[in-house]
């Protein structure tokens, strides 16, 4: 285990004797976020999807207070909806993730066709989404942002339009993944969207990551990482890649697996949702529509085992947090009703995390745990069964709650 962590010094000193101006044109000329290929990317994938299922919607933009403009469909009511749900998807994902399963399986559907007013948010990752006012999306600035900017920043501004929009009070929000991390950011950091959500339901919800399969690679990768500032690891840097290039197979672990590009189970299309790669490419190494930030995030709080925000090195966490590390995200100011969905053969976000942050919510929440047997990250989505188990539980919930609305 000595040599994995030598070599990857190795590589990140650039070699014994390695020029500097070498080091630094190689780190200009080569970006980690490469140029998008717009052709290949289905924009409004979402709304076609819903046609092709028999429902109209209709494609929204919001913009947020950084200037990011992002994509919101809305499936068009019949009569006059029971309440409002908002749907947000995961890492690497847009919101066509939520029709994976068709008529009648999808979660969506059966929230429609129960009555509620349903919309789908798209963050500034997801290749619906439509870029920024004035930031190039291959550009650096672009993709300085982890979940923490999806949930401050991109949630807060669609959960503002759609109550606008319908004149509620109130709006049930599902999530899946990452959408977990960044609403719990965001009802931590920003405590008044505590009272706009009637409920808040989690499939899979990423916090606390240190009991999952990716532990080892995450926090052997941390005393390497603490000697360099976050503008090291910054999105034009030639460091990751060539890390992943010498450990593809833990990168693929590390950074592959929070969704499921480069696989299919045959049940819906030839491509995985929100992806614009077709099947058999090696989807792990595939970093398309994802920041080097978001993984890097991730990747400390699998080391840190905390659930805590940035952390952009000693300096420059004293210049933006007044202090040497990270501040956890204060989940104490978690007050609205929380449900927790999670299985028990989720690699990814193990039960166990998912159970001490169900600890960590404060005694004032309305909290509910369900744990599902035999369910994997992607079962949630992708399983049929989910159906039966999961979306049902939601519904249910969802009702129990929709007076506050």
């Amino acid at each position: 285990m000595i040599v994995v962590p030598a070599l990857l010094l190795i590589v990140l000193l650039g070699g014994e004797g390695a020029p500097r101006t070498e080091a630094y044109q190689v780190r200009k000329e080569i970006s980690f976020n490469w140029i998008r290929d717009s052709k290949d990317v289905i924009r409004n994938q979402t709304a076609v999807l819903l046609r092709r299922d028999g429902y109209d919607a209709e494609r929204l933009q919001v913009r947020t207070d950084d200037g990011y403009l992002l994509t919101v469909y809305r499936m068009l009511p019949k009569k006059s909806p029971l309440g409002v749900v908002l749907m947000h998807h995961g890492i690497r994902q847009s919101s066509d993730m939520w029709m994976y399963l068709g008529p009648k399986r999808s979660l969506a559907y059966q929230l429609y066709e129960a009555g509620y007013d349903v919309w789908f948010s798209n963050s500034r990752a997801s290749p619906e989404s439509d870029g920024h006012e004035r930031l190039d999306r291959d550009s650096d600035h672009y993709w300085d942002f982890s979940f923490h900017e999806i949930g401050t920043e991109d949630l807060a501004a669609v959960i503002d339009y759609v109550l606008a929009a319908t004149g509620r009070k109130t709006l049930h929000f599902v999530g899946y993944s990452e959408a977990g991390s960044a609403v719990l950011a965001l009802l931590s950091e920003l405590p008044g969207y505590n009272e706009k959500l009637a409920s808040v339901e989690l499939m899979a919800p990423p916090a606390f990551m240190q009991y999952g399969q990716f532990a080892w690679i995450a926090r052997m990768v941390q005393p390497i990482r603490a000697l360099f500032p976050w503008s090291v690891y910054y999105t034009r840097d030639a460091l990751p890649t060539q890390i992943c290039t010498l450990f593809r197979n833990e990168c693929c672990l590390l950074f592959g697996q929070m969704s499921d590009r480069g696989t299919d189970n045959g049940t819906r299309t030839e491509r995985s949702p929100g992806s614009s790669s077709p099947v058999g490419r090696a989807g792990c190494f595939d970093l398309e529509d994802v920041s080097l930030k978001q993984l890097e995030h991730y990747r400390q709080i699998i080391a840190s085992a905390r659930f805590q925000q940035f952390d952009y090195g000693y300096a420059a966490n004293l210049h933006r947090y007044k202090q040497k590390t990270p501040p956890d995200y204060c989940l104490w100011d978690v007050t609205a009703r929380v449900a927790l969905h999670y299985g028990n053969k989720d690699k990814t976000v193990d039960w166990r995390g998912v159970e001490l942050l169900g600890r960590r919510l404060p005694k004032v929440s309305e909290l509910q745990k369900i744990l599902y047997k035999g369910y994997n990250h992607r079962d949630f989505y992708r399983n049929p069964k989910a159906q039966a188990t999961v979306y049902a539980n939601i519904l249910k919930s969802i009702k129990r709650h929709a007076s506050v609305q």
